[in-house]
């Protein structure tokens, strides 16, 4: 795989790159980045040509008479710009936000996945 992470930070205020996890299956990929505090309506995921890309916007407030007496990460913007494989059916990216983690598949072309070859 030649993928190559790219610097995208071009978010107003602080901006970090996430901690990310890119695995092959044989049918496909699947990432995982750590953008703890976010929310789906947050995450702004969008593929460019073979360019994924990832920007958060991150919009924490506490609640009414509440005020933060520790923090175990920091409230920031995420982003991140990766080039997938060629092998990667571009249609078939998904992606879900699960408790400040985002969760994004994407099948491998149908003519490069493996398959059985029945004999006749």
């Amino acid at each position: 795989m030649n993928s190559e992470m790219k610097d995208t930070c071009n978010c107003a205020g602080r901006c970090v790159t996430p901690a990310i996890r890119f695995s092959e299956r044989a049918d496909g990929y699947d990432l995982t980045a750590e953008i703890p505090g976010i929310g789906k309506t947050d995450v702004d995921l969008h593929v460019d040509g073979r360019t994924l890309t990832m920007k958060t916007k991150a919009q924490h407030q506490n609640p009414a008479g509440f005020r933060t007496a520790v923090r175990e990460f920091e409230h920031a913007n995420y982003a991140f710009s990766l080039d997938l494989p060629e092998l990667v059916d571009i249609s078939t990216v998904k992606g879900a936000v699960d408790n400040g983690i985002l969760k994004v598949s994407m099948q491998k072309r149908a003519e490069v996945q493996p398959r059985k070859i029945e004999i006749g």
